[in-house]
């Protein structure tokens, strides 16, 4: 196996766990890491992105405050009557959701206490049935949005 060159090995048949082994050299000696180790804290850039149905989350009400579990999600508001989105504090540089307005409630979105939303045009709501909007927090408490907005 010492002698296998790494493309004629076998592919992992599962996904990682984390508690496997690899070899890496830091300062000149060859040891051991950690997948989970080799990762912690550090941003792994993704070449595809993939959507599972966990990743949606239906909601039919009409009114709904941001939380750390909407987090990479898509957000698929179903209600017919208005909705409001209100962003939260403390939910860190780096959040980020798509909303979805799948019903006829327009949905508008709130500035949350000792948060700031903006977007182009100072626009704050949905331009209709089937618009799709982005909310991303480039920096801890800020929130932009971008997409099918209106007045």
């Amino acid at each position: 196996m010492a002698d296998t060159k790494i493309s004629a090995l076998t592919g992992a048949s599962t996904p990682l766990a984390g508690t496997e082994v690899l070899p890496i050299v830091q300062g000149g000696a060859t040891v051991k890491v950690s997948v989970t180790n080799l990762t912690s804290g550090k941003s792994v850039p993704a070449t595809g992105f993939q959507l599972e149905s966990g990743g949606i989350i239906a909601d039919a009400t009409t009114s709904r405050t941001l939380s750390a579990s909407d987090n990479g999600k898509v957000i698929y508001c179903t209600s017919s009557s208005a909705v409001t989105i209100t962003t939260a504090l403390s939910l860190g540089a780096g959040f980020s959701c798509m909303v979805i307005q799948g019903g006829a409630g327009q949905i508008t979105f709130a500035q949350g206490t000792s948060t700031t939303l903006a977007s182009y045009g100072s626009f704050l709501k949905t331009a209709g049935q089937y618009a799709v909007v982005s909310v991303v927090s480039p920096v801890a408490n800020t929130f932009i949005l971008g997409g099918n907005l209106t007045t």
